[in-house]
């Protein structure tokens, strides 16, 4: 991809806070809650262990799908579990369409969210391949979060007192479609005004498109 045609960081703050601004003419439009980002950002790309079976992957083995990441950690006491949560009930919502969906939670807290952790966590809101959770070495999680414009702060033990304050992250979700290509940013995806009507519309379009040869 032409990094020139990719948002410069500085912007991307703004791009974010933006979102929520965006939300009542986008819902209003049919499109997913949030803002479209194509072609801002570069294409999915990662390789982290994947926390349902312990097994190394890649984007790659998630072409053809639509896939959401969101970055958090299993001790938050609200905006992940709320994010997973209502991703879950849209999957519900989608029916056999949500086949072609992958929720991928990609823990910042590193030493805390074991793969075990984060696979009882995630079991807590539904089954995978639709909802699972990524884990990978402190430089891979750097890439990836370097790469999507993510900040974030973690602690550095597995007992690492008041979590709540020590962790940070933003609370977006991206929205890549079944080519790997970014096509959604949703900002508070946690929040009390998400409009499941129309996120579920969305997420049926790209999911009925990902089913096209």
């Amino acid at each position: 991809m032409n990094q020139s045609a990719l948002l410069p960081r500085r912007h991307f703050a703004v791009l974010i806070a933006a979102a929520s601004l965006a939300f009542p003419q986008l819902a209003a439009a049919g499109f997913p809650p949030g803002s479209d980002i194509t072609g801002r950002l570069p294409d999915l790309a990662f390789d982290m262990t994947r926390s349902s079976d312990g097994k190394r992957v890649t984007a790659a083995g998630y072409r053809g799908k639509v896939v959401v990441l969101f970055f958090g950690f299993t001790r938050c006491p609200d905006v992940c579990p709320l994010t997973v949560h209502n991703m879950a009930m849209i999957l519900q919502r989608m029916g056999p369409l949500a086949g072609e969906m992958r929720f991928l939670f990609i823990t910042i807290d590193l030493a805390h969210d074991t793969l075990p952790r984060l696979k009882r966590f995630l079991a807590n809101f539904g089954p995978p391949p639709e909802i699972d959770g990524l884990h990978g070495t402190p430089a891979e999680l750097a890439a990836l979060a370097k790469r999507y414009y993510v900040q974030y702060q973690a602690p550095s033990g597995p007992n690492s007192p008041d979590p709540v304050s020590k962790i940070t992250h933003i609370s977006c979700i991206y929205v890549f479609g079944p080519h790997g290509r970014v096509r959604y940013l949703v900002n508070d995806f946690a929040g009390s005004n998400l409009d499941f009507a129309a996120m579920t519309a969305g997420f049926d379009r790209l999911a009925k498109a990902a089913r096209e040869p």
